[in-house]
């Protein structure tokens, strides 16, 4: 849901925006027999991880988006909507397993409710969903040059933790893994760690998320 094309990011900003893609590719765990929904999907950064699922579909709001997504993502058990979120057009337990990555921080907080709400009905009994979130952001405004209001930088409208996303899902779903990535220069450095694979680089994440808790929140949920 973001307005940033990744796919145009260069340097040490790209390389974050991988190593978060392939976090969160990691925590899905995509296999064959899989069909995974992708809300969120902007321009299918995150889904040209996912590609030994069985069916994969990326939905977003922004067709200008999902128009690049089609160009840069080309495979052909993947397909893309435009629809709304809030009101999926997918049948009910349709899905193994769900990303929601970048999403909730946008949405008010009645729609971030809803949101969870249809990806819960379209995921299938034991299905999978992963979250992301900027980990405790604090919320920075800026004046609109337009109409001269104060609006969030990014769109971000809330500082997120891990408590705040549990409590939009139901008791169904339990929390079984968790990642911060933490926003220290040396660890998005892609000539220092740019070929490390991606168990080590995730457990040279966890070491210094001990020091410092990280900018992105990775957060895998099961559901009973």
């Amino acid at each position: 849901m973001s307005d940033q094309n990744i796919w145009a990011l260069r340097g040490r900003e790209r390389y974050r925006q991988e190593r978060r893609a392939q976090t969160g590719a990691f925590l899905l765990n995509p296999k064959v027999g899989d069909a995974i929904l992708d809300v969120g999907c902007a321009e299918g950064f995150v889904i040209n991880n996912l590609a030994k699922a069985s069916l994969v579909v990326g939905l977003d709001t922004s067709m200008i988006s999902l128009l690049v997504a089609k160009q840069k993502v080309n495979h052909p058990n993947m397909d893309f909507i435009c629809a709304e979120a809030a009101s999926l057009p997918l049948r009910e337990a349709s899905f193994d397993k769900a990303a929601m990555l970048e999403v909730l921080e946008h949405l008010p907080r009645e729609a971030q409710k809803k949101v969870c709400q249809e990806v819960d009905r379209i995921l299938k009994e034991k299905g999978i969903v992963v979250i992301s979130i900027p980990y405790k952001e604090r919320i920075t405004y800026t004046r609109c040059v337009h109409c001269g209001k104060l609006t969030p930088l990014w769109g971000h409208l809330h500082s997120m933790d891990a408590e705040k996303v549990t409590s939009l899902l139901t008791s169904d779903y339990a929390l079984v893994a968790i990642c911060h990535l933490p926003n220290v220069g040396l660890i998005s450095l892609a000539g220092i760690s740019g070929r490390l694979p991606l168990r080590l680089w995730l457990f040279v994440n966890e070491l210094l998320g001990k020091l410092r808790k990280g900018y992105w929140l990775l957060l895998k949920y099961e559901k009973d």
